[in-house]
């Protein structure tokens, strides 16, 4: 491989903002499983060097709280919440942008379930991803109205050699 060509990169984290962060990290810690790494922190724009750092790449904010989690395998959620933060999500699928996220659990059924059951909410059916596959999916809402999508098997499994 030259350098110039292009390679596999990992996913190192993502960030979800939240209208609550203490219950933010309840919910992903409780329902979804994540660890609880670090936070939350409140940070004030421009102030030390952190402050400066998230002021330079999130401008429009006073304050902000930042906690970190990790999934199982490892990838980052950083959970925030911003003094303007007010109400829900609102994605719109049809517009460029984070359209939601993506967690494995063999018993989706259950996992949907307990979405329900604490303040998120399952918005679509369970689906074979293929119809003569065991391969199952759906779609859920936490309680922020973020989109998680829940699949049963890890991506590669699910879509190598697949087609539609």
């Amino acid at each position: 491989m030259t350098e110039s060509e292009p390679y596999p990169r990992s996913l190192g984290h993502i960030g979800i903002t939240v209208d609550d962060i203490d219950a933010g990290v309840e919910w992903y810690e409780d329902v979804l499983g994540f660890t609880h790494v670090m936070g939350p922190e409140k940070v004030h724009a421009n102030e030390g060097h952190f402050g400066k750092l998230v002021a330079d790449g999130m401008s429009g904010f006073e304050w902000m709280k930042i906690a970190h989690m990790a999934t199982g395998n490892h990838v980052g959620v950083e959970l925030f919440e911003y003094d303007t933060t007010d109400g829900e999500s609102d994605p719109d699928v049809m517009q460029p942008g984070l359209n939601h996220i993506c967690v494995q659990d063999p018993n989706i059924e259950a996992l949907a379930t307990k979405i329900d059951e604490t303040g998120g909410n399952q918005i679509k059916d369970i689906w074979n991803v293929y119809p003569d596959e065991e391969y199952k999916m759906t779609y859920c809402e936490d309680p922020f109205g973020n989109y998680i999508e829940i699949h049963t098997h890890g991506y590669e499994h699910g879509h190598a050699n697949m087609t539609y």
